[in-house]
């Protein structure tokens, strides 16, 4: 028999799934299919031959609500669960679907669904993993995607095996099956008597990753197959963790100054020494960190940017909601207020929230009343621009963008300009410190 169709043997799933094993809890991501069901089962299976205490294991589907069958399919998955004792929940993706992008909105919505799942069953101590049943064929499509777009490194690398599902969330995404066929995982559950659903999206020639299926099944004739492709795609993330390495050593060299996390500042002459690579690493990193929840910008126009930097003593540039601004001794890079989309957030005492995906605002059980965060904008900068420290302002349109605590109207705290202001605004010396806006980012 031919390896790639045989099932897995109890050795190879033992190998595979080992890194489960320092997790105190488990959701695996099952919808059904071949794949994700093969998952539910080896997943099941692998676990009862563990020591106690093994991790605990949960199984979530998440409903779209894009095909009238999908609820039923989730309580198909349910019954599977069931039948191996495995906790199962359906996570329903609610309100109106984008007409546009729908494909990205749906798999952002999956794992923003998964994620909430993942923190409700956790607590202070836990250590817990969304297990995806990713595997090699994906990873073949997924680069061949990419390919077409003409991506680089980070791009090509494709899918990691383990990775934290989002920034600063102390949750990571596994995918312990990328090694493994499609047809292994398909055989695994015919040896099993299992069925599984169809996904009629599947054969639907107008999804690019469809179609890319088909190509790829040509190109298997002259050995560009599956097998190749994800081997590359591994060589590939190989490169990235050694250009990751290398570009940390070299942002260290820059002494990059975070400035409370009202801008970014480094010296340019020692920025320009590195290879272009590397600077548009570090600038793509510090324009995705300052521009929250604006969209990351795409390597094409990081290039363009590593090149005007070069060819121009004097830039002032916005990119992915950040000004990028260079002089002849320094960079520096900030929120650009203009694209700051963040509404205003009302905090009764005692709640938080995240704002613009750069800082966790907060009220603390000691406020005295509720507080509205806004950005700070430049009338509120002009209110508090004469309490701040000589020689300690900051570009004025960097603290535009700043989170700002407003009492009827009043502004009562800009906490990222604590440090730097010699009274509190509305005339009250320091900072309340119950209010607060911590950076998501650690420097």
């Amino acid at each position: 028999m031919d390896k790639t169709c045989e099932p897995l043997a109890a050795a190879e799933t033992e190998r595979l799934l080992q890194p489960l094993a320092r997790f105190s809890a488990i959701v695996l991501a099952v919808s059904g299919g071949a794949d994700s069901l093969a998952l539910l089962y080896l997943v099941a299976g692998w676990r009862t031959c563990l020591p106690v205490p093994a991790p605990a294991l949960y199984a979530a589907t998440v409903d779209h609500g894009l095909r009238a069958a999908s609820a039923a399919e989730a309580e198909i998955v349910a019954g599977h669960c069931r039948a191996l004792g495995v906790p199962h929940s359906t996570l329903v993706w609610p309100g109106l679907k984008p007409k546009s992008g729908l494909a990205n909105a749906a798999r952002e919505a999956r794992y923003g669904l998964l994620e909430q799942f993942a923190r409700s069953i956790a607590d202070a101590s836990s250590t817990v993993a969304v297990v995806a049943a990713h595997h090699q064929d994906d990873q073949a499509e997924t680069f061949m995607m990419r390919l077409a777009r003409g991506s680089g490194v980070d791009g090509l690398s494709v899918m990691a095996p383990a990775r934290p599902l989002s920034s600063n969330v102390p949750v990571e995404l596994l995918r312990p099956l990328l090694d493994v066929p499609k047809a292994r995982l398909v055989a695994s559950l015919q040896a099993r008597g299992v069925t599984w659903i169809d996904d009629p999206s599947n054969g639907d020639v107008r999804s690019e990753r469809v179609r890319v299926r088909g190509t790829l099944s040509a190109l298997a004739a002259i050995g560009v197959d599956a097998a190749a492709l994800a081997t590359t795609a591994r060589r590939m993330r190989g490169a990235r963790e050694a250009i990751d390495f290398a570009t940390a050593q070299f942002k260290a060299s820059l002494a990059v100054s975070f400035n409370d996390e009202i801008f970014a500042s480094f010296d340019r002459a020692a920025f320009e020494r590195a290879p272009a690579l590397l600077r548009g690493r570090v600038l793509h990193e510090l324009i995705a960190r300052f521009g929250g929840a604006s969209p990351e910008p795409a390597l094409s126009d990081i290039e363009a940017l590593v090149d005007a930097l070069a060819a121009r003593a004097t830039l002032a540039v916005t990119l992915g909601g950040a000004v990028v601004s260079s002089g002849a001794r320094g960079v520096r890079i900030w929120r650009e207020a203009g694209r700051l989309s963040q509404p205003d957030v009302e905090l009764a005492p005692g709640q938080s929230q995240l704002w613009d995906k750069r800082f966790w605002v907060s009220a603390g059980p000691s406020s005295t009343c509720p507080v509205t965060v806004r950005p700070l904008g430049a009338d509120g900068y002009r209110w508090v621009a004469g309490g701040l420290r000589p020689g300690s302002r900051p570009p004025s349109r960097a603290a535009h963008a700043l989170p700002s605590f407003w009492v009827d109207g009043q502004l009562v705290a800009v906490p990222a300009l604590a440090r730097l202001l010699a009274t509190r605004p509305g005339g009250h010396s320091g900072t309340d410190g119950s209010l607060r806006a911590d950076p998501v980012f650690s420097t």
